[in-house]
């Protein structure tokens, strides 16, 4: 009794033959079980089934914690995965907890609550969109909202091609009402396999040299869109990314420095080099 309890309180509704199976009994004894004993606590459903009465049910069912850790992008977050460690840590006081997790800074758009569930219904429900960006006035397809780095974009087709827009400098949102505008499978299919938000039709393949000194920091965990590595024997590391744009790639190998060199495409490294040459020359001596 005490297990079908456990199975219903997660929010599974249950058959009473798979009971029978699973626990050796006739499905005369589930069904006394089910109706006598439990009455007052679980219900028919439409297909005949049982789940818990709604007052009896959970605020949030114990397999939607999983659902919410892949939602919220942090499924790999701590070793053991399991319902029973993630409930023990839960039930564990904060002072007492072994762990401690330090949150990555997100920007606050609790001032564009409003907009942002406009923007939700516009994706979901295929509604063109009116905003004004960066001073611009825009017309927009709204694909998905995604979140990276701590920041929320909009992806969105404008004039024929997939954009992204920060959620955080859309003005006077409008969204269209009245018709509906029909998702072109390859830009789902593009964002879906997309791991950032640089949207081009085209990337550049970048080779990258990290010295082992920096060689860990790369081998842990992807710092760069589809990076993969070889690791030479000297220690050092053979890094191949694709990039969208230049300005996605430069910020990550600055802040590796000395550590990091381009070595394709060639451009690229001149670029930084050349970047480095002016920020010096602002700085003077």
């Amino acid at each position: 009794m005490s297990k079908i309890l456990a199975l219903l309180h997660q929010g599974d509704d249950i058959d009473k033959r798979w009971l029978a199976e699973k626990y050796k009994v006739s499905v005369r004894t589930i069904e006394r079980d089910l109706s006598d004993r439990l009455h007052g606590i679980v219900e028919h459903t439409a297909d005949g089934r049982w789940q818990l009465v709604p007052q009896q049910r959970s605020t949030i069912p114990a397999r939607h914690l999983h659902d919410y850790t892949r939602m919220a992008g942090t499924a790999q977050l701590f070793p053991d995965r399991s319902l029973p460690y993630l409930l023990e840590q839960l039930d564990t006081p904060e002072p007492r907890r072994a762990t401690h997790v330090q949150p990555i800074p997100h920007e606050d758009l609790r001032a564009q609550g409003p907009a942002f569930a406009q923007l939700q219904t516009a994706v979901e429900q295929h509604r063109e969109c009116h905003f004004t960006y960066k001073g611009t006035p825009r017309h927009a397809q709204p694909y998905r909202l995604i979140h990276k780095n701590g920041v929320w974009y909009l992806a969105a087709e404008e004039a024929g091609r997939l954009k992204n827009f920060s959620v955080a400098l859309i003005e006077a949102l409008q969204v269209n009402e009245t018709s509906r505008f029909a998702p072109k499978p390859k830009h789902l299919d593009y964002i879906n396999t997309k791991d950032d938000v640089w949207f081009t039709e085209s990337t550049t393949e970048v080779l990258l040299r990290v010295a082992p000194e920096a060689a860990h920091y790369f081998a842990r965990r992807q710092l760069l869109p589809q990076q993969q590595h070889r690791a030479d024997a000297d220690g050092s590391l053979l890094v191949t990314t694709h990039i969208n744009h230049v300005n996605q790639l430069l910020p990550v190998v600055r802040f590796w420095l000395p550590n990091v060199r381009i070595v394709k495409p060639v451009e690229w490294h001149a670029a930084l080099v050349e970047g480095l040459r002016q920020a010096m020359a602002k700085w003077g001596d």
